[in-house]
């Protein structure tokens, strides 16, 4: 009998170490499953973000690969999708991406009026994930004919609300429990109170608390079963309340203590006298992680203790926020926390400013950053955005992880703040739970459906019927962008070009080539891949309607809102002192001249019509068209103008895509044909292009087409001027440098005008290909002379 009871009790030791074995081997599995595919953080810094409506607006995006905080040198095509307030679409954009970066700039125009806008940054890899990835930043932009009120920073009291986070979600009765407090306004704006009150049914004051500048505070208390409590505070003559919620009779918590020497993370998980009864027997895991990198630990309470102290190297964990989880037997998550674990070291970074001729500027830095890619924004010391909200850090290492993104992450890893780690661990303990919820990782596996994209796809059919296609070929050409590509007809005469890195609206030529290299004519059809990137979470988002703010400080009204008033930086004078000089006016006296000054901007396109024609591009063929502009209502006008470069016709408007309206000297528009004979009868356009400009793109009797959706035009970033200093100092930027690169000295000089500043704003974002992190925002005086 003793001999079979100490086998039962040997099998019952083997069988339970092999549960647990098990157990841990399958939330191993469970999570390196589901964090298998790499993840893609994105975070764009803004030049400013408070722009007037005739502004150009700057951004410089960074990627980052989730699991190993290395910069994603794989990402190619970025959308970006533009909201205004009301969540309906502006503009949509797709941007070029190399080396972990990108960068944007466009100009702003009527589409834009006062409100708020959302831009919205994502990849087509994205959509493969339950959760959200994407990056969300919104701006202001203002309408200089209208007044506009300066915020106060004052929080709106009136919308104030108080949110209660039981640490892991629950609280039991008959032991500590640590309850986060939350108080913000509709804007989100913390609320900063000195005296709050937690109250049983008798009014007694059971706990006191007090909350910072972000509105996060906590207290502890020890609860009795079927009593009901209330948490109070008094802000600004106001009184708020709200009822904690009801008590549990039994349950697990997590609780810990991040601040010990040695690396060391004491996790507590702890229940009642209640607990210890229910649990005896049961064996949990605990396991902490950020995505698939996880350390894991088995406990029980069969010891009698209603608290269980499990301690590990924080050198194990990732930098960031960690997930803190109670699986037990059957691999259900008992509950969870998160943590913020900070194994990082900060760059260290001088910035010097100095007066130099000419009335500039310079900035000179030096970070201890190698191989990095750094972008800098330079604002009068008084532009109203004085505080700097977003953060690269707060994206890529807190952000990234909740539920509900913090709208201003700054604070929280600003070098200057005292008391950034208490700050940080209140925000951590004021959340919901961790973005990436244990059912889906158990249930829910992510499947790649959606591939990465790399530039698009131009593929087709030749129609000419050969008895050897492979040995024929297809060229794909864009003269002013430098493309020559190649590519082999298959059996079916089929041709294909993949990972085709153009602009938007390039104008390709394509041919067909014989085994002696010859050009043979053929009919080629040409089919364009655009596949749909529309991101699933592309309206996962919320916008506050929140009330307008009664204490506005100061109203400013631009200079140049008078309507009454003519903007002469807008106006081009003829003829008032100096004739302008029309080189090719004989032959074309009928038609209305243009002589194309250095002040128009935009593609040959643009002007013709902003200049009495509707332009744009075929739906059908992406081809160009040019036509009147009563064409839609009017008979017999549907038909294109003949249009003339250098005086040669062209046939193919696709041609005239090749141009932009910098390269043109002279435009003559004779909408009656008056000028010369007319095939279409709906006039004659003359271009006349600067000595010295490429005219290869007339001389091609090959097939063109346009490529539409490629990556956004590049567009050269432009301080705009203002009226007055004041509105310079408040609105104004004095310097945008989107693509500064630290080699190994580590150190970089940025030259811009004074504009009369003695203090500027400095704010700095970036990474290193280590994956090393900068952002950091720095007031610098300079003297009076050099």
């Amino acid at each position: 009998m003793k001999f079979n009871l100490t086998i039962y009790c040997l099998l019952s030791v083997f069988a339970s170490f092999a549960q647990t074995t098990n157990n841990q081997t399958k939330i191993t599995e469970l999570i390196e499953n589901y964090f298998n595919y790499d993840r893609e953080n994105i975070y764009v810094q803004f030049n400013k973000s408070i722009y007037v409506n005739d502004e150009h607006i700057g951004f410089k995006g960074y990627i980052s690969n989730k699991t190993s905080h290395l910069p994603s040198i794989n990402t190619s095509n970025i959308q970006l999708v533009i909201y205004n307030d009301k969540q309906q679409i502006i503009q949509k954009q797709l941007l070029f991406a190399y080396n972990g970066s990108f960068e944007g700039d466009f100009r702003l125009n009527n589409k834009f009026t006062t409100g708020k806008y959302f831009f919205h940054f994502y990849t087509n890899w994205m959509n493969n994930f339950f959760e959200d990835e994407s990056f969300i930043q919104s701006i202001e932009i203002i309408n200089k004919d209208e007044p506009y009120h300066l915020k106060t920073n004052r929080p709106n009291i009136e919308t104030a609300k108080i949110n209660l986070f039981p640490e892991s979600g629950i609280i039991i009765s008959e032991t500590s429990n640590k309850i986060g407090v939350q108080i913000t306004d509709c804007n989100q704006k913390g609320i900063q109170i000195t005296d709050g009150t937690l109250i049983d049914s008798k009014s007694n004051i059971i706990s006191r608390f007090n909350t910072n500048a972000m509105g996060n505070g906590f207290f502890y208390f020890i609860p009795v079963a079927d009593e009901k409590y209330t948490v109070n505070i008094k802000y600004d003559n106001k009184n708020l309340s709200k009822s904690l919620p009801q008590i549990q009779n039994t349950g697990i918590s997590i609780g810990y203590n991040n601040n010990l020497n040695n690396n060391t993370l004491a996790i507590v998980v702890k229940t009642n006298e209640n607990g210890v009864k229910l649990y005896q027997n049961k064996k949990f895991n605990l396991v902490v992680h950020q995505n698939k990198n996880l350390i894991q630990k088995e406990f029980t309470f069969e010891n009698n203790q209603p608290e269980q102290l499990i301690r590990f190297s924080k050198l194990n964990l990732s930098n960031g926020v960690n997930t803190i989880r109670v699986i037990d037997e059957d691999l259900n998550e008992v509950c969870q926390r998160l943590i913020y674990i900070n194994t990082s070291t900060k760059p260290i970074t001088n910035l010097e400013l100095k007066p130099i001729k000419n009335d500039s500027l310079s900035l000179l830095g030096t970070i201890n950053l190698n191989n990095a890619s750094l972008s800098v924004s330079i604002l009068p010391k008084d532009n109203i955005k004085t505080t700097q909200s977003n953060s690269i850090l707060g994206t890529f290492y807190l952000n990234s992880y909740l539920v509900k993104p913090e709208a201003e992450t700054y604070l929280y890893f600003d070098p200057e703040n005292k008391t950034q780690k208490q700050d940080l661990e209140l925000l951590i303990l004021n959340q919901v739970e961790n973005k990436y919820k244990w059912d889906n990782i158990k249930m829910h596996p992510p499947k790649p459906l959606y591939p990465s994209l790399k530039g698009t796809t131009i593929s087709g059919i030749v129609e000419k019927k050969t008895n050897t296609p492979s040995k024929y070929k297809v060229s794909l050409m864009s003269l002013k962008d430098k493309i020559f590509l190649e590519t082999t007809l298959n059996d079916k005469n089929e041709y294909k070009f993949e990972n085709i890195f153009a602009r938007d609206s390039t104008t390709f030529f394509i041919q067909l080539m014989n085994e002696k290299n010859e050009a043979v004519f053929s009919k080629i059809s040409v089919n364009v891949f655009n596949p749909n990137t529309d991101n699933i979470f592309a309206k996962n988002w919320t916008n506050n309607i929140c009330p307008p703010s009664q204490n506005n400080e100061e109203v400013i009204t631009f200079s140049s809102s008078n309507k009454n008033a003519i903007n002469l930086n807008n106006v081009v004078i003829q003829n008032n002192y100096k004739k302008t000089k029309l080189i090719h006016k004989e032959g074309n006296n009928f038609a209305t001249a243009f002589k194309i000054s250095d002040r128009e901007f935009g593609s040959l396109l643009d002007f013709l019509g902003r200049n009495g024609y509707r332009t744009g591009f075929n739906p059908t063929d992406n081809s160009v068209f040019i036509k009147n502009c009563l064409s839609d209502v009017v008979r017999n006008t549907d038909n294109s103008p003949d249009v003339f470069i250098d005086d040669v016709i062209v046939l193919d408007l696709n041609l005239i895509n090749n141009y932009s309206i910098d390269e043109v000297d002279e435009i003559y528009i004779d909408k009656m044909g008056s000028s010369g004979f007319s095939t279409g009868g709906n006039g004659i356009i003359k271009i006349y292009l600067k000595p010295g400009t490429n005219k290869d793109f007339l001389k091609t009797k090959l097939t063109s087409f346009i490529l539409t959706n490629g990556f956004s035009k590049a567009i050269t970033y432009k301080n705009s001027k203002f009226e007055t200093k004041k509105e310079f100092d408040y609105f104004g930027t004095l310097d945008w440098s989107p693509n500064i690169i630290l080699k190994e000295n580590s150190t970089f000089e940025i030259k811009f005008a004074k504009e009369n500043q003695k203090e500027v704003k400095v704010q700095i974002e970036g990474y290193s290909n280590d994956g090393q992190l900068i952002s950091e925002i720095r007031y610098l005086t300079t003297s009076e002379t050099p």
